[in-house]
């Protein structure tokens, strides 16, 4: 009996310790803020605050739509079309000169625009051409370059932005320990604090893939400009005095 009455004390409390944790763990759950609510407690918690965070909004959607657009214009199909090259490589190799310089005229593609310059200065000479291709591509690589600056530049200002943001939390709540003899209590702390965590996070968050974003496109470019230089080179190859000759 009495090792009956042990075991079921020994069930009861154990029931009773998990019904009190589980009611813990619900009473946390209740009380924990969400990361949205966090978001709009620090937001609005200041003008200032405000005015930082809606700036870091800012920043984010930018680069959101600047790597919607490079990932739009920025590949092989747009700047090294295989249509174009088979077009222009047929029209060389029919002599129709004049066609192919009307078409590479019209032609948006970076391949297209270094044909174009070559063949402009066709009557000096291939090394004028040579000269002429070097430059454009040299002009077009560079103005895509120019073109993804704006997401190095958004990588480097949201953090920025993310630490003038923590600056000013932390002198919230400082500034709100000096006002109450430093008694002040966790609670008139927090919101200084929630607000310099969560501008730092925007600011990362802005910045770690706009900065990736950039490393990946700069590659690209780099690496489409080399062989759409090549592939222009090889179409006017028939250019050559040996060629020629």
């Amino acid at each position: 009996m009495g090792k009956q009455r042990a075991v079921v004390l020994g069930v009861m409390l154990g029931v009773v310790l998990v019904a009190s944790t589980g009611a813990l763990g619900a009473e946390a759950v209740r009380h924990e803020m969400s990361f949205f609510k966090m978001i709009y407690v620090s937001t609005f918690s200041s003008v200032i605050g405000a005015l930082d965070m809606f700036v870091i909004f800012g920043c984010s959607i930018t680069a959101i739509a600047l790597i919607i657009e490079h990932g739009m214009t920025i590949r092989r199909i747009v700047l090294l079309p295989e249509l174009s090259v088979a077009q222009i490589k047929t029209m060389f190799d029919e002599r129709r000169f004049r066609e192919a310089l009307e078409f590479c005229q019209a032609d948006p593609s970076f391949v297209s625009g270094v044909v174009h310059a070559g063949l402009i200065e066709a009557a000096n000479g291939y090394e004028a051409m040579e000269r002429a291709m070097g430059d454009a591509a040299d002009e077009r690589t560079a103005r895509l370059y120019r073109k993804i600056e704006y997401l190095n530049l958004l990588g480097n200002i949201s953090p920025m932005l993310g630490l003038f943001g923590t600056v000013y939390g932390m002198m919230n709540a400082f500034g709100r320990i000096a006002s109450m003899g430093g008694k002040a209590n966790p609670e008139d702390l927090a919101e200084g604090i929630l607000l310099a965590l969560v501008s730092t996070f925007a600011g990362l968050g802005v910045a770690i893939p706009a900065l990736a974003a950039y490393a990946i496109f700069r590659n690209r470019i780099e690496q489409l400009s080399m062989e759409a230089a090549l592939v222009a080179e090889e179409l006017l190859a028939n250019f050559k005095p040996t060629a020629a000759a």
